[in-house]
């Protein structure tokens, strides 16, 4: 916190200013000429619409040129007026972070004449190399989708968003881009990121109709944005204007196409005749905003109340999925003179869901209830200079809480695992009770000058507070003993089973569990927090060098310090720091000089943080303290095979602060740390942990063949390196650095075409020819049966093999064969043991079609939209037994050396719009979804064991979701 001080003294100066991080708003640029194409200079540039609070002037310059930046987003009017010629009113379409051109040219004229021209202005902005989509109201509105940002987003080139990689399912809106899997985009709901610290999922979710414009970035992320080597999206909602305007909806959802498919049974173990998925969900949706005082205050706010009742496939009928939500905001924009707003906009929302599990791996027993609940605190200032400047600042604070816990809530009955099917019964692991917070500042400078051409500026700083705090109380009995090699006592607080049916262990509570292959003794150790501090700095401009040529460049460094062991009495311990430079370049030529033809060059790096999931490493007393006993039949009794305390034998960072720690531990209590420090030393060799990132090159062609239609293509090719990992030297030295053999590459080529609507349609269609490859994510899938997993950026099972030769060698030649082979398929530093390979969200060809028409009627109109999409099969492989850990984390035959079969995916909407008067409108609509009723299998059982191969999920079934919605 206390590096935040210099920035938190700075803010009270910039409550001239407003929020920082992320753009909100557009620009717009143009020349006015006369009939003969002369520059006509002196010309009054206003600008004007309902959601800009009075008008923004300018006048054009001696060669006729003009700009006005930071505007919002959405439609407004442009007047140009000048002595001697006819004034010109034209509409414009301003996006977020987005150069429109507004080409005028001037009528003379003696009298008082005005002439409106209907905005046909290129669809191509001409001045920018990033990939980004815009997607806005109408867009977002007409298409069959989800009504979710995180399920918009799933249409667009390059994401991966139908299947969750990490259970196999249907998506959870955390979408794989770029091959860098779900964890490595950033969520911004104006302007803000609300990503979660911990999992580096989305962290919020906002009202539908209540989104203004969602920005989305793929590709050539500008130098202001960070914290993604994936995407980057950023949800603008709807502001106060000066006008009122509302919507009150009602949706409902059920499934339309009742009868079986073959799904896995996990404890047939094989595939057999199921109900599909049975399903009811509602919602209310409602939005309000306007004027409090004409030009002065504005509000805005939204609620939405949802229930849903979901019979998964894998499910019995007495344990249905069950969610309740409840979810709000509300915003405050006073413009206290015209050219200072200060803006203030609070929420938040509360879930909690019976049988939280939908894996089909969990009886009724062994289910869970998840509560969570989130509150948010947003406050903007903002200062316009003039004109051509301005200066923001954002404050934020978010808190969330998530608690998993055993559905019927008792804590002595212990979970048994059968390792034959990866059924899990008897209840539900832990109780896992978790806090989230963020603490963050931001101050951004934004400049539109002219010297040496024409330059949009940027300069910011920002800092974030992040912490987190976890605890795990394990199920199952608690007991203490003696143990005896050690003499110390071991104190139990909770004891997971593991059944393996196949060879006789049938693990039953009748057998007081003495007949079980193996029991995993667990210790609480109460609450565990980590903290991070991120600061960050980026400069960038948008260079116009000449008419046709624009060069994006831009730089930021961001710096993050990670501290473990943190609990309400002690601030904890330092265990890493990392600094993050980021060049990023792009140039952009409009080869015809009307932005009608673009030619793009982009390259940049991307770093994520490691974020507070990281520093759980670091604790010296961690909330995975373990004992794992397993059947050995030559003594014919329960053998301890492995101890997991990282108090005893902790992972060694290979920074020179964790290195210096360790050496310090060794000259106090040489007895329990001697040698430590040579072997870790040793392992971590000269290389010192780095940030990961993402090094990508994008190169594109766009053309504009019709009014508002445009096509492209483009190729793209990135590789993220440096990603941490933990290094098994020699079971007593474990560090964490960044091996070679841990990567991920990702290459394709890209066919884009995108038509602007126009009041009539609209149309976003790709197809994208593309390679995913790598170490990690998706190193372990629940989908394959596994009890665990990892987000493929952290640690995990992969390297747990032992890497030092002397010490293979040594334990083979002492009878300890069996341990050196049970840690088979891990992978090593020298050898990655089949890990490389196609990624689980890798498939070779891809083709998304989206678009809408609007027929128009006396009184209304009806809108028919559609989305389609095409998926050549993603990867899949089959998994090992690693027997020492006793679960499929090896790859037998390499990863991704399989492919799903091919899927299409095709929904509809209708909606009809009854107009009462000139701003009212009631909306009815009916959304299709999977419309051919198609049932293509989208995972397997990976496990090599009798079920492998058989099918878990099943693309959904058809449904329906009619609404109706009211419009003022």
């Amino acid at each position: 916190m206390t590096r935040l001080l210099p920035l938190m003294l700075i803010a009270p100066i910039a409550v001239v200013s407003s929020v920082a991080y992320a753009s909100e708003t557009g620009a717009i640029r143009g020349t006015v000429t006369d009939e003969s194409g002369e520059a006509v200079p002196g010309a009054t540039i206003t600008i004007e619409g309902v959601n800009i609070a009075g008008e923004r002037e300018t006048t054009s310059g001696a060669d006729g040129g003009f700009r006005l930046g930071t505007l919002p987003p959405g439609s407004h009017e442009v007047l140009i007026t000048k002595e001697g010629f006819a004034t010109m009113r034209v509409l414009v379409s301003v996006r977020v972070d987005e150069t429109a051109n507004v080409p005028v040219t001037m009528i003379s004229s003696v009298g008082s004449a005005e002439i409106v021209v209907e905005e046909t202005l290129p669809v191509i902005d001409s001045t920018r190399s990033a990939v980004s989509t815009q997607m806005d109201a109408e867009l977002i509105q007409n298409l069959p989708v989800g009504r979710s940002y995180q399920d918009v987003v799933k249409m667009l080139p390059g994401v991966h968003g139908r299947t969750d990689t990490q259970n196999g399912g249907p998506s959870t809106g955390n979408p794989s881009v770029r091959g860098e899997g779900q964890y490595g985009n950033n969520y911004l709901i104006d302007g803000i990121s609300t990503r979660d610290p911990v999992t580096k999922t989305f962290g919020m979710n906002i009202n539908f109709d209540a989104i203004e414009e969602i920005q989305v970035y793929t590709d050539g992320l500008p130098a202001e944005f960070s914290q993604a080597t994936g995407m980057l999206v950023n949800v603008v909602l709807k502001d106060g204007a000066d006008e009122h305007f509302g919507t009150a909806g009602y949706f409902i959802n059920f499934d339309a196409d009742p009868g079986q498919y073959m799904i896995l049974d996990p404890v047939a173990g094989a595939e057999v005749p199921t109900d599909k998925r049975d399903f009811l969900s509602q919602s209310i949706n409602l939005t309000a905003g306007g004027p409090i005082i004409q030009e002065k205050l504005w509000y805005m706010a939204a609620m939405d109340l949802g229930r849903s009742n979901i019979q998964y496939e894998a499910l019995s009928e007495d344990m249905p999925y069950v969610r309740n939500d409840i979810q709000g905001f509300g915003k405050l924009t006073w413009f206290v003179t015209p050219n200072f707003s200060l803006q203030y906009m609070g929420g938040g929302s509360v879930s909690n869901i019976q049988n939280y599990e939908t894996s089909g791996l969990f009886r009724s027993e062994a289910q869970a209830r998840y509560h969570s609940d989130d509150f948010y605190n947003i406050a903007t200032a903002r200062l316009y200079p003039g004109a051509q400047a301005e200066i923001e600042a954002k404050f934020t604070y978010i808190d969330s809480n998530i608690d998993v816990v055993p559905l019927g809530g008792i804590e002595e009955t212990p979970r048994v695992t059968d390792l034959d099917t990866g059924y899990h019964y008897g209840n539900y692991d832990s109780f896992d009770y978790n806090r989230r917070r963020r603490l963050g500042a931001s101050l951004k400078w934004t400049q539109m000058a002219e010297f040496l051409g024409d330059h949009r500026i940027k300069v910011g700083v920002e800092g974030w507070s992040l912490a987190d705090s976890r605890e795990l109380v394990y199920t199952g009995p608690s007991y203490s003993y003696v143990d005896d090699n050690t003499g110390e006592e071991v104190n139990v607080n909770g004891v997971e089973y593991t059944a393996l049916p196949s060879e006789g262990f049938d693990c039953t509570k009748e057998a007081n569990y003495e007949d079980c292959y193996g029991y995993t003794e667990h210790v609480s150790v109460g609450a565990l927090g980590h903290t991070g501090v991120v600061v960050g700095g980026f400069i960038q401009d948008d260079w116009t060098i000449a008419e046709r040529l624009t060069l994006n460049v831009g730089a930021r460094v961001d710096a993050e310090l990670l501290n473990a062991n943190v609990t309400d009495e002690d601030r904890g311990n330092r265990i890493y720091n990392g600094l993050m430079p980021a060049p990023r370049t792009g140039l952009a030529w409009d080869i015809t000089g009307d932005a009608k033809n673009v030619l793009t060059v982009n390259y940049g790096r991307y770093y994520d943080i490691a974020g507070n999931g990281f520093a759980d490493w670091g604790d010296s007393r961690s909330a995975f303290v373990y004992r794992e006993w397993q059947w050995n039949d030559n003594i014919q009794d329960h053998e301890l095979v492995w101890i997991q305390d990282p108090e005893t034998d902790p992972l060694i960072y290979c920074t020179n602060q964790s290195l210096e720690n360790l050496k310090q531990l060794e000259e106090e209590d040489p007895d329990t740390w001697g040698g430590l420090y040579d072997m870790s030393t040793e392992a971590c060799g000269e290389s010192r942990l780095k940030p990961y990132h993402n090094d990508k090159v994008v190169v594109g062609f766009t053309r504009e063949i019709l009014p508002n239609f445009a096509l492209g293509i483009r190729g793209i090719m990135g590789a993220t390196t440096d990603i941490p990992e933990d290094i098994d030297y020699n079971l007593d030295a474990w560090v964490i650095t960044n091996p070679e053999n841990k990567r991920r590459d990702y290459r394709a080529l890209e066919l884009v075409a995108e038509r602007k609507f126009d009041g009539k349609w609209q149309l976003l269609a790709s197809y994208t020819l593309s390679e995913a490859k790598g170490h990690l994510p998706g190193q372990f899938e629940i989908s394959s049966g596994g009890a665990s997993g990892s987000n493929g950026n952290e640690v995990g099972v992969y390297m747990d093999d032992i890497y030092d030769q002397e010490t293979r060698d040594s334990f083979m030649e002492n009878g300890y064969a069996w341990l050196v082979d049970g840690l088979y398929g891990l992978g090593t530093v020298d050898d990655d043991q089949g890990y490389y390979g196609y990624l689980p969200y890798h498939s070779f060809h891809r083709v998304k079609v989206a678009g809408s028409y609007t027929f128009d009627w006396v009184g209304g109109g009806t809108t028919v939209g559609a989305v389609y999409e095409f998926d050549s099969g993603r990867a899949w492989q089959k998994r090992g037994l690693v027997p020492l850990y006793g679960d499929y984390y090896a790859f037998p035959e390499g990863r991704g050396t399989r492919f799903m079969p091919a899927v299409h995916y095709f929904d509809l909407r209708v909606a009809h719009a009854i107009k009462f008067g000139a701003e009212r409108e009631v909306e009815l609509s009916a959304d299709l979804f999977n419309v051919l009723g198609l049932e293509s299998p989208i995972t397997y059982m990976e496990n090599d064991n009798s079920a492998f191969g058989a099918t878990l999920y099943r693309q959904e079934p058809r449904s329906v979701r009619l609404g109706a919605r009211f419009f003022y």
